[in-house]
C-alpha cells in the first residue's frame, strides 16, 4: 500500500467534509440545486481546459463516452439530486446516518459482482468505522417516522448509487487515467444538473450577492469538487473501491472536530473521540485486510461491455 494513497484520500474527507461546514454559509443566499449547479459546472470547465493543456486524452470510442455519461449519472447527477430530494422529506440527522451506508454497498457490490473476494477483515473493519460514525451522529437521534419514509429511501438509493459510481470507475480510470475520466464525468454531469440548477439560480437576486458568498462558492468548486472528486479517481487507479469508500467514515469525525471553529453553537464533546478511535481502527483493520490480500481489485466491465 502507498503510504501517499492513504494521505490523499485521507485529504479528501477533510475537504468533503468542509463542504458542510462552507456549505451552511452559501446556502444563506443561494439554494441547494443552485450550488450543485455551480460545483459541477465549475469543475468541468476547469478539468476540460487541464485535459485541453496538459493530458489531452480525449474519448472517441461511443460505448464508453456512453460509460463515462452512466458515471456522471450515478455520481453526480442522481446521487446528488436525490440526496436534495430526500434531505427535503427527511431529517439532516437521518441523512448523515444514510451515508455511512456507502461502503457497505460498495463492499457488498464488488463481492457479489466478483471483483473483489470476500474478507473477515475488511468486513469487520467497515463494521467498526460505521459504529463508530453512527456513534458520533447520535443513533438514538434516527427517526424512522412513516413521514420521513420517502426522504430515508431516496437518500439510501442516492448512496447505493454512489457506490455503484466507486465500482465501475476503476475500469475507466485504468483506461484513460484520472484527468480525463474526471473531466467527461464532470462534463456530463453538467448536462444533467443544468434543468434543476438553473430553475433555483432564477430565484436569487444576483445583484444581492456578498461577495464573501462568492468567494465561498470559488472554494466549493475548487477544493470539495475538483480537487476532491480529482484526487478520489486518481486513488481509484491505485486501490480497491471498497478502501476509497470506507474513507467516507472520517467526514462526520472531521465535521465535528472543525466545526465548532467556525460555527456558532458547535462543540467538540467525548463522543467525538470516542467515535474517532473506532472510526481509526476500523480504517486499520480494512488496511490490512487490502495488505494481506496483495493485490489490486481486477478490473471489471460495466454491464454491457
Amino acid at each position: 500500500m502507498q503510504v501517499g494513497v492513504h494521505i490523499l484520500l485521507f485529504l479528501v474527507q477533510i475537504l468533503f467534509a468542509s463542504l458542510a461546514i462552507i456549505g451552511k454559509i452559501v446556502l444563506r443566499d443561494f439554494p441547494a440545486a443552485s450550488i450543485v449547479l455551480f460545483r459541477v459546472v465549475g469543475a468541468a470547465a476547469v478539468l476540460l481546459l487541464v485535459n485541453l493543456l496538459w493530458t489531452r486524452r480525449w474519448v472517441t470510442d461511443r460505448k464508453d463516452l456512453g460509460r463515462l455519461a452512466v458515471l456522471g449519472l450515478l455520481g453526480v447527477v442522481l446521487n446528488q439530486t436525490l440526496f436534495l430530494i430526500g434531505l427535503g422529506h427527511t431529517t439532516a440527522i437521518n441523512a448523515t446516518i444514510l451515508v455511512t451506508t456507502i461502503p457497505i454497498f460498495t463492499v457488498l457490490y464488488s463481492v457479489l459482482s466478483h471483483r473483489e473476494p470476500a474478507s473477515a477483515l475488511k468486513f469487520g473493519g467497515i463494521a467498526v468505522a460505521g459504529l463508530g460514525a453512527i456513534y458520533l451522529i447520535g443513533p438514538d437521534r434516527l427517526s424512522l417516522a412513516p413521514e420521513l419514509a420517502l426522504g430515508n429511501l431516496l437518500i439510501v438509493v442516492a448512496m447505493f448509487f454512489y457506490s455503484l459510481y466507486l465500482v465501475h470507475s476503476k475500469a475507466m480510470v485504468l483506461r484513460y487515467g484520472p484527468v480525463a475520466v474526471s473531466a467527461y464525468v464532470m462534463m456530463f454531469s453538467a448536462l444533467g444538473t443544468l434543468p434543476l440548477g438553473l430553475s433555483g439560480l432564477a430565484t436569487v437576486d444576483l445583484a444581492a450577492v456578498r461577495p464573501v458568498t462568492w468567494m465561498w462558492v470559488a472554494y466549493i468548486v475548487v477544493f470539495p469538487t475538483i480537487v476532491a472528486y480529482f484526487l478520489n479517481i486518481w486513488a481509484l487507479k491505485r486501490v480497491s473501491p471498497n478502501l476509497v469508500a470506507v474513507y467516507i467514515y472520517l467526514q462526520p469525525l472531521f465535521t465535528a472536530l472543525v466545526a465548532p471553529a467556525v460555527l456558532a453553537g458547535e462543540r467538540v464533546t467525548t463522543r467525538a473521540a470516542v467515535a474517532g478511535a473506532a472510526i481509526f481502527l476500523g480504517l486499520a483493520l480494512v488496511i490490512l485486510g487490502e495488505t494481506r490480500q496483495q493485490r489490486e481489485v481486477p478490473v471489471e466491465s460495466m454491464p454491457g461491455e
